[in-house]
């Protein structure tokens, strides 16, 4: 991989991270409630993977190569936020995870709409739109489910949070005060009082995590078949 600055790196831990949750809701929509959930969360495995692909693009203009961006890696250099390694243990655990995913790639996206590049700044534009709707869905069952199953939802939200808290640390003050007042929403579930996780000693600054992604986890995110890619 090529030299990249400070904002690069962010770029490319957004774009993996949003090419794991694509991955993610698309191994997790048989687990739907409703006609309603399968629609939302193809919807958002979908633009998920269109923010990917646009981002992969920008970066190919920054310098690497696309090819080796979009199937050339292995499970040791996707750029993924950790809080999406464990599979969801619940219905409430994949609202929970979803919301935590979506509410700091918008944090890194809002940073990065700053950019002096239109196209950048109108991508994360778009990803910034999308992931305020896929958080309101999130939020609607965390609300539904807590009247029921408080303490699945709680245990989904103390459990995810320190990790998606951890993972904004990388980006600028303002993007970290954004990321807590749009999280502000499911605080009243977190039992642990936003405690955060401690960084491991493995932990690679430019990846924004320790350690290679999950085997399970890459079986699903891998790209498995490069002559459809042609």
């Amino acid at each position: 991989m090529n030299n990249t600055s400070h904002d690069t790196n962010v770029l490319l831990r957004l774009a993996d991270t949003k090419l794991v949750l694509g991955n993610v809701c698309i191994a997790t929509v048989f687990n739907g409630r409703s006609l309603g959930d399968f629609a939302t969360l193809l919807a958002i495995a979908g633009t998920s993977l269109g923010a990917t692909r646009a981002l992969y693009r920008l970066l190919e203009a920054a310098g690497e190569e696309f090819n080796w961006l979009e199937r050339g890696r292995s499970a040791a250099q996707i750029a993924s936020a950790d809080i999406l390694d464990a599979a969801p243990e619940s219905w409430a655990d994949l609202m929970a995870t979803i919301f935590l995913t979506e509410a700091a790639t918008t944090a890194a996206a809002d940073q990065l709409q700053r950019s002096a590049n239109r196209l950048l700044a109108n991508q994360t534009r778009m990803i910034s739109r999308d992931g305020a709707f896929h958080m309101a869905y999130c939020l609607g069952w965390l609300k539904t489910l807590a009247e029921y199953d408080l303490d699945s939802v709680t245990s989904a939200v103390s459990t995810r949070l320190p990790l998606a808290t951890l993972w904004v640390e990388q980006c600028t003050v303002e993007a970290k005060k954004e990321f807590l007042s749009s999280i502000e929403p499911i605080l009243i579930f977190d039992n642990q009082h936003l405690a955060k996780e401690n960084v491991p000693a493995d932990w690679d600054e430019k990846l924004g995590r320790a350690g290679p992604l999950p085997a399970s986890l890459w079986e699903i995110v891998r790209f498995k078949d490069v002559e459809l890619a042609r």
